[in-house]
C-alpha cells in the first residue's frame, strides 16, 4: 500500500512538472518581442550603446559589443520605437505589435556632425539666461507638486530664444530630468516648445498687463521621452512613490480614455464586426456600475443648441466608436469637451495660475478637451500618438511633464 502510494505520488509530481514546463512555454510563446542589429550606414560597423526604446514607456534596451538589441515582454498595442546615440540622427519607427509577434529590425544610422552654439557669457546674459530658464523650467514641469519636485540634472544644454512675445526653448542633448517624488529618471529628447506665457506671478507687474497675458496665453511642446525607475532608499519612500503615481495617474487624459474605453466595452457586445449595445445599458448607464461613476468621471458635451461655453449632460450619447484595430477605439465629440474629476481636490498651487486665484481650491478638478481633427484613435490603455490632436485646457492642461508617467504604467488597486 505504501509502495502504491509512492508510486502515485512520483507521478503526480512528475506530471505537475510537465504541467508547469508546458504552461511556462505557452506563456512565453505568447509575449511579442523584437530584435535586430544597429550598424552605422556608412561603414556597416556595428554600434555599441545606442538607446533603443519605445517612446514615453520604460521599456527599452542598448546594443552589446556586436550592435545587437532585444526588448521582451511586449504587450500588445501602438508604440513609437526610438534609436538615439549622440553622434548619428535619430531614427524613429511607428509599429502596431500583436500578440505573440516576433520582429526583426535592422537599423542603419546616419552619422551627424554634432553642432555646439558658441555661447559668449557675459554677466548681463548669464543673468538673462537664468531668468529664461526658470519661465522654461516651470512652463515645461509645471507648477504642480510633482513639477516642483523635478530637477533637471544638465540645464545648461539649454538655449532660449524671444521673438515679441514668443518665447522658445532647445536643447543640444537629451534633457535628464529628476522627479523625486514620483520615482523616475526621465531622459527627454526636446523637439518643441513654444509658449508665450513668460509672465511670473511674483514679478512687479500691473493687474491689466497680467491679466492680458494670463487670458492669452498658450503653451506647446514635444518630444520623446524614456523613464528609469528610481532605487527607493527605503520601503516607506517606495509605497510613498507608489502612492504619488497613483495620484498622479487619477484625473489624467489617459485615465479618463482608459476609462471611456472600459465603458465602451461595457455598453457593447461585438456581434462580428459590428457592436450591438447591451439590452440592459440603460439600466447601467449613470449607475454604480457605470465605470465613468465608477472611476470618479462626470462628462459634459457641448450643448449646440445654445450659445457661448454650455454644457449638457452626457446622458447616452456614444463619444467612443470601434476602430480598424481590436484594441484601438476613436473618440470623436464637437466643440469642447467638459471633463470634471470628482474624486481629488484641486492642488494649492492651482487657483494661483487660474483666473480663479481670489479663490480656495474645488474639491474636483475640471478640464475641457478639445479635438483638433474629427476623431482621434486611442488604445485601450488609455494611450494616443497624435502630437497635439487633443488640447488639453484648465486642470489638465496645467499639469505637465512633472506629471507624466510612463505609458506602460499600471495603476495599483486597492
Amino acid at each position: 500500500m505504501i509502495l502504491y502510494r509512492g508510486l502515485i505520488d512520483r507521478n503526480y509530481y512528475e506530471w505537475m512538472r510537465l504541467f508547469i514546463i508546458l504552461i511556462t512555454i505557452a506563456v512565453c510563446s505568447g509575449q511579442s518581442r523584437i530584435d535586430g542589429q544597429i550598424v552605422d550606414k556608412e561603414t556597416g560597423n556595428p554600434l555599441i550603446g545606442v538607446n533603443v526604446f519605445f517612446s514615453k514607456t520604460s521599456i527599452g534596451s542598448t546594443t552589446d559589443n556586436n550592435g545587437f538589441y532585444a526588448i521582451t515582454n511586449i504587450s500588445n498595442g501602438r508604440y513609437e520605437l526610438v534609436v538615439s546615440m549622440i553622434g548619428y540622427t535619430m531614427v524613429k519607427k511607428s509599429l502596431n505589435i500583436f500578440t505573440s509577434e516576433k520582429i526583426k529590425l535592422d537599423i542603419e544610422l546616419t552619422p551627424t556632425a554634432i553642432k555646439m552654439k558658441e555661447v559668449l557669457v557675459t554677466k548681463n546674459s548669464n543673468k538673462q539666461w537664468k531668468k529664461d530658464y526658470k519661465v522654461f523650467k516651470n512652463t515645461f514641469l509645471g507648477h504642480s507638486k510633482n513639477g516642483k519636485s523635478c530637477k533637471i540634472r544638465n540645464e545648461y544644454v539649454l538655449s532660449f530664444k524671444r521673438d515679441g512675445k514668443i518665447f522658445t526653448a532647445s536643447s543640444q542633448s537629451p534633457l535628464t530630468i529628476e522627479n523625486k517624488r514620483l520615482g523616475y529618471l526621465i531622459t527627454y529628447y526636446l523637439e518643441e516648445f513654444t509658449t508665450n506665457n513668460t509672465y511670473l506671478r511674483y514679478d512687479i507687474e500691473s493687474f491689466f498687463k497680467s491679466f492680458f497675458i494670463l487670458s492669452t496665453k498658450f503653451t506647446r511642446y514635444s518630444g520623446e521621452s524614456f523613464f528609469t525607475e528610481m532605487e527607493p532608499k527605503s520601503e516607506k519612500q517606495q509605497q510613498r512613490w507608489i502612492r504619488n503615481r497613483r495620484t498622479a495617474y487619477n484625473g489624467s487624459l489617459r485615465h479618463f480614455l482608459t476609462t471611456m474605453g472600459e465603458r465602451f466595452d461595457w455598453r457593447y457586445n461585438m456581434k462580428g464586426n459590428r457592436p450591438k449595445e447591451r439590452i440592459d445599458w440603460t439600466l447601467i448607464s449613470g449607475s454604480k456600475y457605470d465605470p465613468l461613476i465608477r472611476e470618479g468621471f462626470e462628462v459634459f458635451p457641448t450643448d449646440e443648441n445654445k450659445q457661448g461655453n454650455n454644457y449638457r449632460e452626457l446622458l447616452n450619447d456614444s463619444l467612443v466608436w470601434i476602430s480598424k484595430n481590436d484594441n484601438e477605439l476613436m473618440i470623436s465629440f464637437k466643440n469642447k469637451l467638459m471633463v470634471r474629476y470628482m474624486d481629488e481636490d484641486e492642488e494649492l498651487n492651482y487657483p494661483l495660475y487660474t483666473f480663479e486665484s481670489y479663490s480656495k481650491p474645488k474639491n474636483f478638478q475640471t478640464s475641457l478637451l478639445i479635438l483638433r481633427k474629427d476623431s482621434v484613435v486611442f488604445d485601450k490603455y488609455g494611450r494616443y500618438f497624435e502630437k497635439f490632436m487633443i488640447e488639453q485646457q484648465e486642470y489638465m492642461g496645467w499639469e505637465r511633464v512633472g506629471d507624466q508617467l510612463p505609458y506602460n504604467y499600471k495603476p495599483i488597486h486597492d
